[in-house]
């Protein structure tokens, strides 16, 4: 019989040990729960409240949620910098930095917005009517089925965060690519990862038009040598195709047509934007 109590009481004992156990993990859940209200985010079925049209946001809106974004910023600051004289009207030309700086700022989701947005001043309308110089080429540029020139095709990379990281990773293992030794397996990694970008699309067909700060050429031929494997090259200048006898087939010649992204680029747009964030802050201001 006290065998009986005494297994009775210690089955009572564990099955309050083990509910005692239970609830902190109860409150846990309900606390979860009862933050869903707070915190819509975390809902399975949550989905972002969609953004207003662009030609219903007014263009300082625009402009401060294109600051925020750090592609869309830094994009801003390198526009604010390069196109000072055209929206000032100090020019009337559209010069080759403010026409990739607008390329860069465009291709991104919160710039292209800029486009469409409507002023709520005559200084906007202005600004807007000053760089029209620059509106068709750029237009064209961003436009997802053209073949640009590989500086308009790296400053679109450089605009997206992902693809500008890829880019910078692919810049500091390929260096001795760039100089025809060797494409190491962490550079053929990081060309691969870059390559997986949405942005660099443009950089698989992109072509050496001969205005790059860099030798366009020569890097385009060690990638397809040293990191394809190819014995020959397509060559690709003003805008137009060489295809040498060897080289065949639809897929060969997209991706021989790969990325020409030149760390001297890279490291004068960096530098260039470091520059603009003091210019962009006054602007912001006035």
């Amino acid at each position: 019989m006290m065998n009986l109590i005494l297994r009775v009481v210690i089955v009572m004992l564990v099955c309050q040990l083990c509910e005692c156990r239970k609830r902190p993990r109860n409150r846990e859940l309900a606390l979860e729960r009862s933050s869903r209200g707070l915190v819509p985010q975390l809902m399975a079925n949550y989905t972002a409240p969609s953004l207003p049209p662009a030609h219903e946001v007014d263009c300082n809106h625009a402009t401060l949620a294109c600051a925020n974004r750090g592609g869309c910023g830094l994009a801003l600051m390198q526009y604010m910098q390069s196109c000072t004289d055209l929206v000032s009207g100090v020019t009337k030309t559209c010069s080759k930095d403010c026409k990739y700086a607008l390329i860069a700022l465009l291709s991104t989701p919160e710039g292209a917005r800029l486009m469409e947005c409507f002023c709520e001043d005559s200084n906007c309308h202005l600004q807007k009517a000053r760089v029209e110089p620059c509106r068709t080429e750029v237009t064209w540029n961003t436009s997802p089925d053209t073949i640009v020139s590989c500086s308009a095709a790296t400053w679109i990379c450089a605009a997206d965060p992902l693809c500008s990281t890829a880019m910078d990773y692919y810049n500091r293992n390929c260096q001795k690519m760039f100089t025809g030794k060797k494409c190491s397996r962490r550079c053929k990694n990081s060309l691969d990862i870059m390559l997986r970008q949405e942005s660099a699309a443009k950089l698989a067909t992109c072509y050496c038009d001969g205005s790059e700060d860099f030798d366009c050429i020569n890097i385009r031929r060690n990638t397809d040598i040293l990191c394809f494997g190819k014995k020959e090259m397509v060559e690709v200048l003003d805008n137009s195709v060489e295809s040498k006898p060897k080289v065949s087939g639809a897929g060969k010649d997209k991706r021989s047509l790969v990325i020409v992204i030149i760390s001297f680029l890279t490291t004068y747009l960096v530098a260039e934007l470091g520059t603009a964030v003091n210019s962009f802050s006054l602007q912001l201001l006035i």
